[in-house]
């Protein structure tokens, strides 16, 4: 990666193209289909190739084929440049349009046409490029769009040059705001100049993954659109990276370069998630609008603005966001962990900071007593009420205690050691009636806390390695969880207006689940690894909702990677590597509950050597999973199927851009009529 004072002494355009060219400057998320069907195993696919010349001639003939086989999908390949003047090639239902290297449309010298290409109200549309180079679209400086999208329902663009268009490069309106069941896509494209990049309403669970947007003097992104994951894009050179007016979407791990504005959120923006992010360059503003928006653990380099009527937003470890702790309305948490240990004061608004030490045991086979700890906590508590208390744990700790380790309001604790559970005898975890919790570590009631860093083993003798039940706003970081009865991490109970961040620990050889989201809202389960737990790496269970699971690791584990079940909705799981799991890599269920396990959004996560790689299944009539979204979730070598498509009760899920990797001896991809399948088509052979 370049240095920033070696960018900051060179011309900007110079800049921007050594950034472009740097290796590893964004990970990326999006890896290209490979199914062994577009729609379903019985379709009709008509093949047509396009030649160069004008939009007008192309047109007839993707019309005549359309009237001779009304039902079959149609691919086109397009082997030259079509020059559009007065009207759009437009794309309707059921058609698939690949560009060849080199291949696209251009706008001519008396372009009036309102965009190059036009897709009205259609579903099952993708438009791309055979590679590998990019299938090209110039405006050519025309007040025109390059690709409107108008009254859709699952249209993928993936692999294409946009520029110079004077309107927008792509404006994706969908055909319902609710309905991630419907959703499109951007991947791969490369967006520049004209007037703004991407556009997006009217739609749920849209993905815009892996783009380069550069020198784009709009905004290089618009997106209103719930459920949504704006991820591994590159922002180069744009007057304004992001704006999301969107409710509960995710924006994780893009990077910024040189935009004056990194991001805006709209004041109807809702409940974002803000993870993972980071700039290069000058600093840039971030202005935040909305409500209960959050932002996690983000390298920007920038200074923060609230809009007005802003309200309720977090913003928790983000070093570079200058200002952020003293913008009113802004909450702000930034706790000291193990890995960051940082000396500033400001920790919560309005709170000063007290640090003390507290020494265990220099072995683990003489560990000091953690009710000495314990205590030592509480008193530094009472007696420093204004201030953050941070301890410092340093050494090997016993805990006889049933309760553990119990944190006050503005604790942050640092730990670098281990704190053993010892109560006298290992137990199963079989529920016995009348128990109390135990745990060895027991998040603040209410305020804010963190825990990070060393080993918290319950010696299969406490339920749960961390109980994290009381609301409080919480971090946990860093930690290794091993040897619960049941849980690594509990959340059952949590009030969902108290977010917790569960991010880069280790949970191992948990009685049940690594990590249990249930009855519980606003848990971001981020960069975990989840491994040898008896049932799932996490389990997002009943009533949990609004709930992240983002780059987590899950394997070895005896029943799913990750468990999406009993009438939840509005959940997210993306970017995760889910292998070797007993049953599922993601398994989407209604067992107990009544109601629909959906909407949720599954995306964009590796599920290998699972016994099955993506299944999804309801009980009964009153306990079904439908509605749900799978997109670009790449399945192989899963022993049994690597997609399990639903049952009878699992209707009207949607599984786009599937990447399925099968192998001979067993079924690939089941297909069930009562859902949707969708997966771009390769080039005409």
């Amino acid at each position: 990666m370049i240095t920033l004072y070696r960018i900051s002494c060179i011309p900007q355009a110079l800049a921007l193209l050594l950034f472009a060219g740097s290796v590893g400057a964004t990970e990326r998320f999006f890896t290209p289909p490979e199914s062994p069907y577009i729609i379903s195993p019985k379709e009709a696919v008509r093949r047509l190739t396009l030649s160069a010349g004008t939009v007008e001639a192309a047109q007839l003939q993707i019309d005549s084929a359309r009237r001779s086989q009304p039902g079959a999908v149609l691919v086109l390949q397009l082997t030259g440049t079509l020059s559009v003047g007065s009207a759009p090639l437009r794309l309707g239902s059921r058609m698939c349009l690949v560009l060849d290297s080199g291949a696209g449309l251009t706008a001519n010298a008396d372009a009036t046409a309102s965009s190059l290409l036009q897709i009205d109200h259609a579903e099952f549309v993708s438009v791309s490029s055979s590679g590998p180079d990019r299938g090209a679209m110039d405006g050519k400086g025309r007040m025109i769009t390059g690709i409107a999208v108008v009254d859709c329902g699952k249209v993928n663009l993936d692999h294409l040059s946009i520029r110079d268009c004077g309107v927008a490069a792509v404006d994706y309106k969908g055909r319902d705001a609710g309905a991630v069941r419907d959703a499109g896509s951007l991947t791969r494209c490369l967006i520049q100049g004209g007037g703004a990049g991407l556009i997006v309403s009217q739609t749920a669970g849209f993905m815009c993954l892996d783009n380069e947007f550069r020198a784009i003097p709009g905004a290089a992104i618009t997106a209103e659109s719930a459920r949504s994951v704006i991820a591994g894009n590159d922002l180069i050179g744009n007057q304004t990276g992001v704006i999301s007016a969107s409710d509960h979407g995710v924006l994780a791990r893009n990077t910024f370069y040189e935009n004056d504005i990194l991001l805006m959120l709209a004041t109807n923006s809702a409940g974002n998630l803000i993870n993972g992010n980071r700039s290069l360059g000058k600093a840039g503003l971030v202005r935040v609008g909305g409500q209960r928006n959050e932002f996690y653990d983000n390298r920007l380099a920038a200074i923060v603005q609230c809009l007005p009527g802003a309200g309720d937003n977090l913003l928790v470890n983000n070093p570079g966001l200058r200002g952020a702790a003293t913008v009113p309305p802004l909450k702000y948490f930034n706790p000291p962990t193990f890995n960051h240990p940082h000396t500033n004061r400001a920790i919560v608004p309005g709170l000063g900071r007290f640090d003390l030490t507290l020494v265990g045991g220099t072995n683990r086979y003489a560990p000091a007593d953690l009710r000495s700890a314990s205590e030592s906590l509480r008193q530094a508590k009472a007696d420093h009420q204004g201030d953050v208390v941070v301890a410092h744990l340093q050494g090997y700790f016993i805990s006889h205690e049933p309760a553990g380790l119990e944190l006050a309001a503005n604790t942050c604790v640092i730990l670098d050691g281990s704190i053993r559970a010892d109560l006298g005898a290992e137990r199963d975890p079989v529920y016995q009636k009348g128990e109390a919790v135990t745990q060895v570590v027991r998040l603040s009631p209410d305020g804010y806390c963190s825990f990070s860093g060393g080993t918290l083993d319950g010696g299969h003798q406490v339920l749960h390695g961390i109980n994290a039940t009381n609301p409080s706003a919480a971090v946990i970081d860093g930690v290794t969880l091993k040897g619960a009865v049941r849980d690594g991490v509990r959340t059952k109970g949590r009030e969902s207006h108290a977010p917790l961040f569960i991010n880069g620990c280790t949970i191992a050889d948990s009685g049940g689940r690594g990590i249990w989201m249930h009855v519980a809202g606003d848990i971001h389960a981020i960069g975990n690894t989840c491994v040898g737990n008896q049932q799932d790496g996490i389990d997002v269970d009943a009533h949990a909702v609004d709930c992240n699971v983002l780059f987590n690791i899950c394997t070895g584990n005896r029943r799913h990677g990750v468990f999406i079940e009993e009438a939840i909705a509005n959940n997210l799981v993306f970017g995760n590597g889910l292998t070797g799991n007993y049953r599922s890599g993601v398994h989407v269920w209604n067992e107990e509950v009544a109601g629909n396990t959906g909407p949720n959004v599954v995306a964009a996560n590796e599920c290998r050597g699972n016994v099955k790689g993506l299944s999804v299944g309801g009980r009964a009539a009153d306990r079904t999973a439908c509605a749900n979204f799978f997109f670009n979730n790449v399945c192989g070598d899963n022993r049994d199927v690597d997609v399990a498509m639903g049952n009878s009760h699992a209707t009207n899920n949607f599984f786009s851009q599937t990447v399925i990797r099968g192998g001979a001896d067993r079924p690939a991809a089941p297909w069930n009529p009562a859902g949707a399948y969708f997966a771009t088509p390769p080039a005409l052979r």
